[in-house]
């Protein structure tokens, strides 16, 4: 299940979030990045360019692997499309 740092792309304003990766809308994103802010910030996942807060894509990668271990049970079914995950 888990991707490669090159899957992502290099780095995506929050407002631009690419719809293949999680969690796959500009809209989740903005409560992912609230709700996770400080880890992100830490994990230099996380940065701001003037106004637009930006992610870096190999550290957001990284940072969702350390995370994956607080969802233990989670497995995405192998036929889902990216549509049907919900976050």
């Amino acid at each position: 299940m888990s991707r490669k740092d090159s899957d992502y792309p290099l780095s995506w304003s929050v407002n631009n979030w690419p719809p293949t990766v999680w969690p796959n809308s500009p809209h989740k994103a903005r409560y992912v990045m609230r709700a996770n802010r400080d880890s992100l910030i830490l994990a230099g996942a996380l940065s701001r360019v003037g106004r637009e807060l930006i992610i870096i894509g190999a550290k957001y990668s990284r940072w969702l692997e350390k995370n994956s271990v607080n969802v233990p049970d989670f497995q995405i079914a192998p036929n889902a499309s990216t549509s049907s995950i919900r976050a």
